[in-house]
């Protein structure tokens, strides 16, 4: 008979059976589609096979269906995957006059802020970010914790443009090869091809699919550089000697989001050709989505709305991850939340002072949700929005973080009713992504997910006060003030 084996052997076993082989390095890749919308993803309801790759990426790990961005545009997008706090830290405060500095100046991400690259790179990890947009910069801050920052980059070099899927994802494997095989490492690679669809795609992509008839009208164009209800004059596009409708947009839309897919199923298939896949974990999260006049915009976006803030999150674990794979998570999830979780799974401890939370503990054993509520800030309009598992609570005044004409479009009319503040109530259950109208006349919910934002975003303008301290300000935190931040985990604890 067999000896049984000693318990110490049992765990050293374990232990072996979760770690890289030798001599391979355990990777953390994470690719950031600005303008990707939850409800364009295939393989969740949508009637076009958009992302097949990414449906094959979701099979061999997890997705998570309900995950909301804190902010609808580039910096502060960016600043909530990076750091996993609440965007509202990078933003300055308002001078003394009430106005805001010019954006170069507006935007900074504190030195003090926690930073996921920071983390990767004090755990002995190599880490690089490749950028495809020129806010995406070390003037915002956005350099921290890389060895390598790889900003956008315009023009070609020969037929292969430095900027796009190609110009990042060629950086991005250029550098791994030189890495040495047996370090870890961590890259941070965003991508743009779905905003520049309307002026960059290839015919093939273009009329991949049929323009649906529903959306079979040429919209109204206005001059400015965005409105409200009409495409901006940027964007008017003709084909065949006519102008295009909205349908054509859509379907341009879909089909470069098909030929993206198609091209980060070649660049896994690469890293596997390399061996550096297996022992990679891949991150795959839209920062902020792109509408077709569901909640107001054409061809862009900008709104608090589900259209502009709902994304998909898929995140295939490294082979040696004990996760249970190809699992749809349908618990309420932050963008906030992909910093911690990656952290988490990588075995690196949460800083003090990172907002988001980690949603493993759901993954890994199907209990309740770990997040309440989700977010959402910094778009075009003042006001946040606010969810929890059923509903999406809009608190806004539209247009008012654009210029005038920008608020004009909404109304029709230069002074808005009550200040131009609009309120709405969405049941994700039964209605679209749109936010034009409201779904529910739920007041006690509304009155719940109204509370809970003016909550947060309250203690968000307190940390950012104590983040960008201005002598100006008459209110400055005392001490008391500063330890219940920290109590609260608002703001990372003095070394």
């Amino acid at each position: 008979m067999r000896a049984p084996v000693p318990p110490i052997v049992v765990l050293a076993l374990a232990a072996w059976a979760c770690s890289p082989p030798p001599g391979e390095g355990r990777g953390v890749l994470v690719v950031v589609v600005d303008g990707l919308r939850a409800d364009h993803v295939s393989d969740v309801g949508y009637d076009r096979d958009t992302t097949p790759k990414l449906a094959s990426l979701a099979a061999d790990g997890l997705r998570f269906t309900q995950t909301f961005s804190a902010a609808p545009e580039v910096i502060p997008a960016h600043v909530a995957l990076l750091t996993g706090c609440d965007p509202g830290l990078a933003r300055r405060p308002l001078l003394p006059d009430g106005s805001r500095l010019a954006l170069v100046n507006d935007w900074l991400v504190p030195s003090a802020v926690p930073r996921l690259a920071l983390e990767y790179l004090a755990a002995g990890y190599a880490t690089a970010a490749f950028v495809d947009h020129p806010r995406i910069a070390e003037l915002f801050g956005f350099d921290t914790g890389f060895e390598e920052f790889h900003g956008f980059v315009e023009g070609r070099t020969g037929d292969t443009p430095n900027y796009g899927f190609e110009g990042v994802a060629g950086r991005f494997m250029r550098w791994l090869r030189g890495q040495d095989e047996d370090r870890d490492w961590f890259a941070y690679l965003t991508l743009g091809d779905l905003g520049r669809a309307w002026t960059e795609a290839e015919p093939r992509w273009a009329g991949y699919y049929e323009p649906r008839e529903a959306l079979s009208f040429v919209p109204p164009v206005a001059e400015a550089e965005r409105a409200f209800f009409a495409l901006p004059g940027d964007l008017w596009r003709t084909s065949g000697g006519r102008f295009q409708t909205l349908a054509e947009y859509e379907a341009c839309y879909d089909g470069v989001l098909r030929q993206l897919d198609e091209r980060l199923g070649r660049l896994f298939d690469r890293l596997e050709g390399h061996g550096r896949l297996e022992e990679t974990t891949v991150c795959v999260v839209g920062s902020f989505g792109i509408g077709f006049g569901e909640s107001g915009l054409l061809v862009g976006g900008g709104t608090l709305s589900d259209v502009d803030v709902h994304v998909p999150w898929i995140l295939r674990p490294a082979a040696s991850a004990a996760i249970e794979r190809g699992r749809d998570i349908d618990a309420l999830a932050s963008t906030l939340d992909v910093a911690p979780t990656l952290l988490e799974l990588s075995g690196i401890p949460r800083p003090s002072g990172m907002h988001g939370v980690s949603q493993l503990p759901v993954a890994r054993s199907g209990t309740g949700p770990v997040r309440e509520h989700a977010f959402s800030s910094l778009g075009l309009s003042e006001g946040f929005s606010a969810r929890d598992a059923t509903y999406s609570f809009l608190h806004t005044r539209p247009g008012s973080e654009g210029p005038p004409s920008l608020m004009r479009s909404w109304f029709g009319e230069r002074t808005p009713p009550g200040g131009g503040w609009r309120e709405h109530l969405r049941d994700r259950r039964t209605a679209g992504p749109g936010s034009l109208e409201p779904s529910s006349t739920d007041a006690e919910a509304a009155a719940i997910l109204r509370a809970a934002g003016e909550e947060w975003f309250h203690w968000i303008a307190r940390a950012r006060d104590a983040y960008h301290p201005a002598p100006w300000r008459e209110d400055e935190l005392d001490p008391t003030q500063r330890a219940e931040l920290v109590e609260r985990g608002l703001v990372a604890a003095p070394p």
